[in-house]
């Protein structure tokens, strides 16, 4: 018997989980129904810290008008219900008048109680209703609106799945109810309704009564399609159905439907339509639009936006509340310049305007729907930045035509969690401003006890003579409830404040720019003004000189003092706005002063920098009582003249300006100093530094390289998604580290800064940019709008190496797609395959020059794991297909040898340049620190082949001791050789050139590799050959080579001291590499026989041997000078 049970339940146990298995598979359709749902009962959530506002927010929009927030309130406070799935509408006649709905139960959830009804009758300041209503249990989405009759409406889906409208003619005291369209039957639902009336008076189907839903009803010809009918007897009766949406073909199904009436008894329905619900795509892919002239009685459909899968339909978060691209629509019947525009709002992901996470799009037609404009972008918050903005609501103030959209927007939060924003505009839906509403931010997650995903499908807003209600859910107290607020906008003040002067007579003219959506009333617009640290004592009336343009002066009194003034102004609905916001609290104020104190400067010094980056910018901030007139970068090279260039004010009191591009070397010294003069009658003028010059060099280096560093906290190396796994014995940021340390040690000019802190804006200024994310196992990268600017450089031909163990995990986990773009063009991976755990870098291109030039890297390659996982330490990719030139060029031990540990790019297969490098490992998790080191060298090397200057330049210095004169040096021609380094010193490239009076030549060759070790000869006409003292490099195309500042700057210490300058030995006249009796009896015979002109004999270039140049030639004699080279060379004798 006990047998028979445990097979029993086993059977039991498989049919539930193949009935799990078989409903998690096919998404329905019909998920807006509210309803309860015991398995989805979830503990409460006792960690809430509510604490109630009692301010207001004042906004200042770009059309400088005040958007004024109040304090958020519960339409009817509750601990005891939930309340969600908002809508509202106000009077279209009395705006003191609002009417609002939601789906509400009890709490902790046991009993649905329908659609809460909710009204004001004194502008929303107070709300009575019902959370349990009058009007009996139904299954919710409650569509709330109030006609011009002043009745009030609410529909919702009737308990068995038909649809239901109950009104109230005496604002909420009694309701009748009725039935719009029949109950459909067991398993069949006429679902997402929408309920709206005709609001103008002047319309021929004033009053008219619309109900529009979705008609799943198996067997009909409508089923899956958006259908609509009409009452014309305030919702007692109701006409036959119309199917709006069958002809535009969906795919699958249109879902939805948001209805408006416009200003000549139009009447439009916007819905979503699905086309790929079948293929498992559940985002929407089209709008559908229906539009009747007669009432509702025929109808014009089309689809007026269409792009697949453009819809966010699914869940987000980590709570995953169900979410959907259902429309909101309203239309300007104001009566205003833009009467009839249709506005329609959805969110939209991954396809323009949208980006990578859900953003809030519009569209709109001006000709009654027969064209619309391309969507705009709702939200202005930085473009693929992670950030969830959902259900939009919009509605237009008839009173003035301004459109105003709501939505849930987590911008200034955390991914749990969201606030509620406003976006409003004045210009017909053409710019937007946004703005937070909601003064305190909660987590988003479904009801405990409703349907799964269930925190509410829609929020609402309504807007009447200037003021703005929206409404939404949110659970800050515990339990869902229905917030609001009240939004109003103020007249808007353009000034620009009145600084401290030395006129102390006055007058002090204040002028502004003063509009308004409402009319200005003349006698209110005023300058409240004081004398005295904090006085305000009169006011004086502006007076308008034409179009928006107000004046009014403050009178002077001819003493030093301090006034104090601001601005304000009233329109005819009774808002007022001041200049400052928050007056008199704020106020303007300036002093009349004589001035004699300096600017106030701060500036950083500029750090020594490599040719390329020169010339670097120069930034100060720069402040004074009456302010600025000139800041000016006073500047010199190698002590030589000053001169200067203008800094100009970016914002604030900082001031910058780059150098001008001028020719600097290494070894350049650049001095400067900051000059700023005040606007005072004395035009005070300080200095920075106060005495003296700041100063850096021009020094070399290989390259200027960008090191990010993302592995900056213990916290972020722990993996949720596997295991809270985390390798904490490592040191934070160790492979950013390593990178820094190796390249700085290799000659590169090298900067760090982590990836919080990283500006995009200076990615231009480096050749190689490295993302390091280390061992971190967490959140990588974490910043959608920095990983599209690195995206963006790259495609520009910037480089990029990327690194780190759980990065390609990070962003493709298996099918899951973080950013798409940043991972084809940085990572050049298509999949994660496994992390490899133990497994060594093995080499797959040996003769790769990332494997061999200028070390040789062994393989395989041991990497540790850091810890007991080593998730953090490597990752097996595959290599993203379809793209020429990227390839992987060493894969894991164990591993498939197609997929990779090391990729590459070089765009269209040309091996000589490579813009991307993903190591997809940990850097510091080699167990030999000296191959990570190697590794790191020959990358960037390899990646910056393309950028080494193909001409190499010496910067040489050279004196020879016949040719000096004094301190200058008789120019004339020499030959520089560069030879290789070892035997036999093979001739690399040779050049003649010109020294000029200070013995200085700039010689440029072809045949010189960079980085490369090489000796330096000179050679002249009559004088010893001399060897550079050992081998030098050229780095980054340049050498900077001086003979003449110390003696052992020669190979064997092989130079003369004179005048102060090491010289090369003259007297060498038949060049054999001696000074010696041959070379003196030359020079004698020549000096015996007068002979003139330019020859081997005449030393000191005067074109005649004379007894100076055998003066010359017999002491270096005596001296047995003789040519030193290193050992072994057989270098011919005879100069070039």
């Amino acid at each position: 018997m006990g047998k028979k049970l445990l097979s029993l339940s086993y059977v039991i146990i498989l049919i539930l989980l193949f009935q799990s298995s078989f409903y998690s598979q096919v998404e329905d359709k019909r998920w807006t129904r509210v309803n309860l749902n015991p398995e989805n009962i979830q503990p409460i959530d006792k960690n809430y810290k509510f604490n109630e506002v009692h301010y207001s927010q004042v906004h200042k929009l770009s059309n400088s008008i005040e958007a004024v927030v109040n304090p958020n309130f519960r339409i009817l406070p509750s601990a005891n219900s939930t309340q969600s799935e908002i809508s509202i509408d106000v009077h279209p006649s009395n705006s003191n008048i609002l009417f609002a709905s939601a789906n509400s139960t009890n709490w902790p959830v046991t009993t649905l109680y329908g659609t809460g009804l909710y009204w004001s009758t004194n502008g929303g300041n107070n709300w009575t209703g019902y959370d349990n209503p009058p009007i009996g249990s139904n299954s919710g989405d409650p569509a709330a609106v109030i006609g011009p009759n002043g009745n009030f409406y609410i529909g919702y889906i009737r308990s068995g799945g038909g649809q239901g409208v109950s009104v109230s003619t005496n604002n909420g005291t009694t309701w009748s109810n009725y039935v719009a369209a029949a109950d459909p039957g067991s398993g069949n639902l006429l679902d997402k309704n929408h309920l709206w009336v005709d609001k103008k008076t002047s319309s021929p189907y004033a009053n008219r009564v619309y109900d529009a839903w979705t008609h799943f009803v198996t067997g009909s010809s409508s089923n899956n399609q958006v259908v609509i009918n009409y009452s014309t007897n305030n919702g007692v009766n109701w006409t036959s159905f119309v199917d709006l949406s069958s002809s535009l073909s969906p795919g699958s199904h249109a879902q939805g439907v948001n209805i408006a009436t416009g200003p000549n008894g139009e009447v439009y329905a916007a819905f979503a339509i699905y086309d790929n619900w079948g293929t498992g795509v559940y985002g929407e892919d089209a709008i559908g639009f229906a539009k009747s002239t007669d009432g509702g009685i025929t109808w014009t459909k089309a689809r007026i936006y269409s792009a697949a899968n453009f819809g966010i339909r699914g869940t987000l978060k980590s709570t995953s509340i169900r979410v959907s691209s259902f429309p909101s629509m309203a239309v300007d019947c104001s009566g205003g310049s833009r009467n009839g525009y249709i506005y329609i709002v959805w969110p939209q992901r991954g396809v323009s305007p949208a980006g990578s996470d859900p953003d809030i799009v519009m569209i709109r037609s001006t000709n009654g729907g027969a064209s619309w404009s391309s969507p705009i972008r709702v939200n202005n918050d930085a473009l693929n930045n992670g950030k969830d903005q959902y259900y939009p609501w919009c509605t237009v103030d008839q009173s003035n035509g301004a459109l105003h959209v709501v939505f849930y927007d987590n911008r200034n939060t955390t991914s749990d969690s969201s606030g509620v924003w406003m976006a409003s505009s004045f210009d017909g839906g053409l710019t937007f401003d946004n703005f937070q509403v909601s003064d305190a931010n909660f987590k988003p997650k479904p009801i405990s006890g409703l349907a799964s995903g269930y925190q509410g499908d829609y929020i609402g807003i309504t807007a009447s003579s200037g003021k703005v209600f929206p409404i939404w859910a949110d659970d800050r107290t515990g339990n869902y409830q229905a917030w609001s607020t009240i939004v109003s906008f103020g007249p808007s003040i353009n000034h620009t404040p009145l600084t401290n002067t030395e006129n102390l007579n006055g007058p002090f003219v204040v002028n502004a720019t003063i509009t308004s959506i409402n009319l200005i009333l003349p006698s209110s617009v005023k300058v409240y003004w004081g004398r005295g640290v904090g006085v305000l004592s009169d006011s004086i009336l502006m007076t308008n000189t034409g179009g928006n343009n107000y004046t009014a002066s403050i009178p002077g009194n001819g003493t030093t003092t301090t006034y104090n003034y601001y601005i304000s102004a009233s329109d005819n609905q009774g808002f007022r706005t001041t200049s400052p916001s928050n007056a008199p609290t704020n106020y303007y104020s300036f002093q009349t002063f004589i001035d004699n104190t300096p600017p106030a400067i701060t500036h950083t010094p500029l750090q020594n920098i490599p040719p390329s980056r020169f010339p670097p910018a120069v930034t100060a901030d720069v402040s004074d009582n009456l302010g600025i007139q000139s800041v000016v970068c006073e500047y010199r090279k190698n002590g030589g003249t000053v001169s200067s260039f203008n800094l100009t004010l970016q914002s604030g009191n900082t001031y910058s300006a780059v150098f001008p591009v001028i020719t600097v070397i290494p070894g350049d010294l650049i001095e400067y100093r900051i000059k700023a003069t005040d606007n005072s009658q004395q035009n005070n003028i300080s200095y920075s530094p106060a005495t003296g010059f700041y100063s850096f060099n021009i020094i070399n280096s290989l390259g200027n390289i960008l090191v990010v560093d993302d592995d900056v906290s213990l916290e972020s190396r722990i993996s949720e998604s596997k295991s809270y796994s985390g390798e904490y014995n490592i040191p934070l940021g160790a492979s950013a580290n390593l990178f820094t340390s190796t390249l700085t040690n290799k000659g590169y000019t090298v900067d760090q800064v982590t990836f919080a802190s990283l500006n995009t804006t200076i990615l231009s200024n480096y050749d190689v940019v490295i993302l390091s994310a280390g061992v971190k196992e967490a959140t990588i990268f974490n910043d959608a709008t920095k990983r599209t600017a690195l995206v963006n450089y790259t495609k520009n031909g910037g480089k990029v190496l990327v690194e780190g163990g759980e990065v390609g995990y990070i962003y493709r986990k298996q099918t899951t797609e973080v950013d798409i773009n940043f991972r084809r063009n940085l990572l050049l991976d298509s999949n994660w395959i496994s992390d490899r755990s133990g497994a060594s870098l093995q080499i797959a291109v040996t003769n790769h020059p990332i494997f061999t030039t200028p070390n040789t890297i062994p393989t395989p390659i041991t990497v540790n794991n850091g810890g007991t996982s080593g998730y953090g330490a490597r990752d097996e990719m595959t290599v993203l297909p379809g793209v020429a030139g990227i390839s992987r060029i060493a894969n894991w031990t164990g591993g498939t040898a197609a997929n990779g540990g090391i990729f590459i790019y070089n765009p269209n297969n040309d091996t000589s340049i490579c813009k991307n490098v993903f190591y997809s490992f940990a850097i510091s998790q080699f167990a030999n620190q000296t191959i990570a080191q190697n590794l790191i060298e020959n990358t960037i090397r390899y990646m910056m082949r393309d950028l080494i200057p193909q001409t190499k330049t010496l910067n040489l210095n050279v004196a020879i001791e016949g040719l000096l004169n004094g301190n200058l040096i008789t120019p004339d021609t020499i030959t520089i050789e560069i030879r290789n380094a070892s035997l036999p010193y093979s001739l690399v490239d040779t050049k003649k050139s010109l020294i000029d009076q200070t013995g200085q030549a700039l010689i440029n060759f072809n045949n010189v590799l960079e980085s490369t070790p090489y000796y330096l000869v000179i050679k002249h006409r009559n004088s010893i050959e001399t060897w550079s003292s050992s081998t030098v490099q050229f780095i980054s195309g340049f050498l900077n080579y001086d003979f003449t500042s110390a003696q052992n700057k020669a190979y064997g210490n092989n130079l003369k001291l004179v005048n102060g300058k090491w010289c090369i030995y003259s007297g060498d006249v038949n060049q054999d590499g001696f000074v010696n009796s041959t070379d003196v009896m030359s020079v004698f015979n020549d000096n015996v026989n007068g002979i003139t002109g330019y020859t081997n004999t005449d030393l000191t270039n005067d074109l005649i041997t004379e007894i100076s140049d055998l003066n010359i030639v017999f002491q270096n004699n005596v001296l047995g000078v003789e040519r030193k080279k290193p050992l072994g060379s057989i270098i011919s004798q005879t100069s070039e």
